[in-house]
């Protein structure tokens, strides 16, 4: 059996989130959809968002992941702000909802928005095998240099390499102003 984190004390700031990570540690939803994270894919998954985003990195507690490598959150220096952090279009997005409200509420009756189930869907009739473990289905070219939100930009891909390729190509785009051209892309 999957181990829960040893120190769930910080994620009692949050209703229900040291409970749900007790629980279902190592547990998968939704065919793939969603997984609750053990202890060792938590701190697995604070260094890949810590590299892409350095300035979260001593302020977060991930605790679980959807099928596009979108890591759900803690922020453990503003109380009980969970936050949902996305690789394929560099965003940083607060959830005001407490853990039941999320899980039971909103990702079932929002489960396009919370998951992206729609283009989930969509992936799955195209590729109905499962997605080994340690990968996503990532953008290929990412959403913050114009790639499409379609299942033809994405590919099954380790998650430490998306997290690492999106990190280096953010770094270098993030404070570039809207509309500005990139001629071209190198990945070292």
């Amino acid at each position: 059996m999957a181990s829960p984190p040893v120190n769930v004390e910080p994620l009692r700031q949050v209703r229900g989130l040291a409970e749900l990570v007790t629980l279902a540690a190592g547990c998968s939803f939704g065919d793939g959809l969603l997984r609750v994270f053990t202890d060792d894919e938590a701190r697995r998954a604070q260094s890949l968002v810590s590299a892409m985003f350095p300035e979260r990195a001593v302020r977060i507690r991930p605790f679980a992941q959807d099928w596009l490598g979108r890591q759900y959150v803690l922020d453990l220096r503003r109380s009980g702000m969970l936050l949902l952090i996305e690789p394929g279009s560099g965003g940083v997005y607060e959830l005001d909802e407490e853990i039941p409200e999320l899980f039971d509420l909103l990702m079932v009756d929002e489960p396009d928005t919370f998951l992206a189930l729609d283009l989930f869907s969509a992936w799955r009739e195209v590729h109905p095998e499962a997605i080994p473990a340690g990968k996503c289905v990532g953008f290929g070219t990412p959403l913050f240099l114009g790639g499409d939100g379609a299942v033809a930009n994405l590919e099954v891909i380790d998650e430490e390499v998306y997290w690492s390729i999106h990190g280096q190509l953010w770094a270098k785009i993030k404070d570039l102003p809207p509309g500005t051209s990139i001629d071209s892309v190198q990945i070292r």
